[in-house]
């Protein structure tokens, strides 16, 4: 059978369907047994997944929105730190996206010329409790920084091949003791092991 997956609903069938069980859903809100498990846990896998590796369809890079930074000339009296400014030793506070799963990496706007040995920089993810309720912030001693980062997509149609692939085994192996008990499990446990093999090995 192909399954051609555009919406949730598609690929909790195709999982069902490589677990061997018999029914499918229709609509993952319809109130069936296996449709409440799934709510239960595909939102979890799916962005545990995404976290796990450097997807190129979740590859975002974005300027980043400054929010705080430090005193140009340091805190020499009678400037003193606050919490108006970035906890030391970092000198900018940027927003953290509310799509972003995992920060990959942190680097310097383009100006003129191409950095063709890019260095890593630094960054630290914090809450700023000065906010209320507090913020989730990226410290950086990068001014004008470039976010890079994995986003949280929820479109099946955005997915890669092998992403789809390594979802479908994930959900299987933790659906598959609640749906068809212990010998399937163990058969998808097997089943995600090698997708996560041929997805790395096609991802090189």
């Amino acid at each position: 059978m192909t399954f051609i997956i555009t919406s949730p609903e598609d690929i909790i069938n195709l999982t069902l369907s490589r677990i061997g069980y018999k029914g499918r859903i229709g609509s993952i809100w319809d109130g069936l047994f296996a449709s409440k498990k799934f709510l239960d846990i595909y939102s979890q896998t799916r962005d545990e997944l995404l976290r796990s590796g450097d997807w190129g369809f979740a590859e975002r890079n974005v300027n980043m929105n400054l929010l705080k930074s430090a005193p140009a000339y340091g805190y020499i009296p009678p400037v003193t730190w606050n919490n108006t400014y970035p906890p030391p030793p970092w000198f900018f506070e940027y927003e953290y996206p509310s799509d972003c799963l995992k920060v990959r990496s942190i680097k310097f706007s383009p100006i003129f010329i191409i950095n063709y040995d890019p260095q890593y920089n630094n960054f630290a993810i914090e809450n700023d409790q000065a906010y209320s309720p507090p913020k989730k912030v990226i410290l950086s001693n990068v001014p004008n920084a470039i976010l890079v980062y994995t986003a949280q997509v929820t479109d099946p149609t955005s997915w890669e091949a092998d992403f789809i692939e390594a979802f479908s085994s994930a959900l299987g192996r933790r659906i598959a003791p609640v749906l068809m008990g212990l010998e399937s499990a163990k058969m998808e446990v097997a089943d995600e092991t090698a997708s996560k093999t041929q997805a790395e090995n096609e991802r090189g």
